[in-house]
C-alpha cells in the first residue's frame, strides 16, 4: 500500500511541475507571431510617419563602383502613406531628383519596409534597363526592418533580396533636401577631392593603411610601406551630416587585431575623421612637411607667383623683384618661381633644391637658378647654402630686387595646410625665425 501511495504521490508532483512549465511557457509567448508581426508593423509604421532620414544605400556587397557604391537617398514618410525621395548622383546624371511615391511597413517573413510604387529615386536602382541590360544596379526596394526603435537617431535596414545592410539616420523633419545633398557633396568634394595630389592615411591602433581613390566613394587601401599593387583592398563609404557633424563611415567594419572601426566623425578644429562610439581609429592628410619634401622628391614642382598668397612683408619683397626686372628693361618680365629637387643620382648635386626664376625677355623666356641644401622632417624644412648658377650674378647685378627675395627663401620654414590637410594642392610655408614672412605654394605636376 505504502509502494502505491509513493509511485501515485510521484506522478501527481510530476504532473504539477510540468503543468507549472507549461503555464510560465504560456506567459512567454503569449501572443501567436502573426499576433507579434502585426505590433511589429503597427510600431515601425508609427514610428516612421511623419519623419524624415538619410538613407545610405548600397545596391549590392561588391567592392566595385557602381554596383558596390554608396547612394544617399533623402527620404520624407508622410502619415497619409507616401514618401518623399531625393537624390544626386551618376544616376540622376549628376542633377538633383526627387519624386513622390508610396511606402508600407507589410509583413512578409519579417516586418519588411516595402516603397511600392515606383519612385524615380530608388526604384532606378533596380530597374533592368540600365547599366547592364537585365540587370541594373539590382538594387533592393523593400527592406527587412532590423530596428527603428522609438525616438531613435538610427534605423537599420537590410535589402529583401541583396542581403546589403543600409542605416538610416534620423534628420529634422524640416532638412531641405537639395541644400543637404549639395552641403555633403561639397565637403566630400573638399577633403576627398580628384584633384588632390596627396593620399590619406587610416590610422587604427598601431596600423597604418595609406588611403587611395576616396574622391570614387570607394576607398583603396594597402599598409604604409606595403605594396600598393598586393596588398590594396577596397572598401565603400558614405559620408552623411547629422547634428551639424559630417560623418565618414564605411560599409563594413574594418578590423585590425582585435580593433574594429566604421564610423568617424569630422573634427574641424583637428581637421581630422576621429572614431566614434568607442572605436579607435583616425583618417588625416599627410604631414605637410613630409608631403612638400617627398612630392619634390618624386619629381613634382612647387609654384610661386605674382598672384599667390602672401604674407604683407613677403608680397613687398616679390613686388620689390618683379618692379625690378621691369624698371632695369621694359621688355623684361618676372613669371614664375619654381621649386624642385635635383633627383638625378648621377649628378654632383643631387638632392639639391633647384629655385628656377623665369623671367620673359621680349618673346624668349630665361632662367635664373639658384641650388640650396635642403632637408625636411615632421618639424619642418631647411634651406640653406645659396649656389648661385650659370648667369645668376650678372643678372642679379643689375636687377637688383632679387637678392631680398632669395633672402626670404633661405632659411628654416613650417609647411602648413592652405585650405584642408586633405588636399595640399597648395602649402602655405611660414618662415620659423619670422612668422611676418610667409606664402602660399602651389603643387605642379
Amino acid at each position: 500500500m505504502k509502494k502505491l501511495f509513493s509511485i501515485s504521490l510521484f506522478f501527481s508532483l510530476t504532473a504539477m511541475l510540468f503543468t507549472g512549465c507549461v503555464s510560465e511557457e504560456d506567459d512567454l509567448f503569449s501572443s501567436s507571431a502573426a499576433e507579434r508581426l502585426m505590433e511589429s508593423k503597427k510600431a515601425y509604421t508609427e514610428r516612421l510617419g511623419g519623419t524624415t532620414w538619410v538613407m545610405e544605400y548600397y545596391p549590392l556587397n561588391t567592392d566595385e563602383a557602381p554596383k558596390g557604391s554608396g547612394y544617399l537617398i533623402l527620404n520624407q514618410f508622410k502619415k497619409d502613406g507616401s514618401v518623399v525621395q531625393a537624390m544626386q548622383n551618376e544616376l540622376s546624371d549628376g542633377k538633383y531628383l526627387t519624386d513622390t511615391s508610396l511606402w508600407e511597413v507589410i509583413s512578409d517573413q519579417g516586418t519588411v519596409l516595402s516603397f511600392n510604387t515606383y519612385n524615380k529615386c530608388l526604384h532606378t536602382f533596380s530597374d533592368p534597363g540600365i547599366y547592364q541590360t537585365g540587370q541594373g544596379y539590382e538594387g533592393d526596394y523593400e527592406f527587412v526592418i532590423l530596428n527603428i526603435d522609438e525616438g531613435a537617431k538610427y534605423g537599420m535596414l537590410k535589402g529583401k533580396k541583396r542581403a546589403t545592410y543600409n542605416r538610416l539616420t534620423r534628420l529634422p523633419d524640416d532638412t531641405n533636401f537639395e541644400e543637404y545633398l549639395k552641403d555633403v557633396q561639397d565637403f566630400q568634394n573638399t577633403v576627398f577631392s580628384s584633384s588632390a595630389p596627396n593620399d590619406c592615411l587610416l590610422r587604427v591602433g598601431d596600423t597604418t593603411m595609406v588611403v587611395t581613390n576616396a574622391s570614387s566613394g570607394i576607398a583603396s587601401m594597402y599598409p604604409l610601406g606595403g605594396d600598393p599593387i598586393s596588398q590594396t583592398t577596397d572598401h565603400a563609404f558614405l559620408i552623411t551630416k547629422n547634428d551639424g557633424k559630417y560623418y565618414f563611415r564605411f560599409r563594413e567594419a574594418l578590423a585590425f587585431g582585435d580593433l574594429k572601426v566604421q564610423e568617424l566623425k569630422y573634427n574641424e578644429e583637428k581637421d581630422l575623421f576621429e572614431g566614434v562610439q568607442g572605436e579607435i581609429g583616425v583618417v588625416e592628410g599627410p604631414n605637410p612637411n613630409i608631403f612638400y619634401g617627398d612630392a619634390m622628391g618624386n619629381n613634382h614642382k612647387w609654384q610661386l607667383q605674382r598672384a599667390s598668397v602672401m604674407s604683407e612683408s613677403m608680397k613687398a619683397i616679390y613686388e620689390e623683384m618683379y618692379n625690378s626686372f621691369r624698371k632695369f628693361n621694359t621688355n623684361y618680365t618676372l613669371q614664375t618661381v619654381q621649386l624642385s629637387l635635383i633627383n638625378d643620382e648621377k649628378s654632383a648635386d643631387y638632392g639639391k633644391l633647384k629655385l628656377d626664376i623665369t623671367y620673359r625677355v621680349r618673346s624668349s623666356t630665361a632662367h635664373l637658378q639658384v641650388y640650396y641644401d635642403f632637408s625636411y622632417n615632421e618639424q619642418g624644412i631647411s634651406i640653406s647654402n645659396r649656389q648661385l648658377q650659370g648667369n645668376a650674378q650678372t643678372v642679379m647685378n643689375s636687377i637688383k630686387g632679387i637678392e631680398p627675395f632669395l633672402n626670404a627663401i633661405e632659411g628654416s620654414f613650417v609647411a602648413d595646410k592652405d585650405n584642408t590637410v586633405f588636399n595640399l594642392s597648395t602649402l602655405k610655408l611660414t618662415s620659423a625665425l619670422d612668422s611676418n614672412i610667409s606664402y602660399v605654394l602651389t603643387f605642379i605636376n
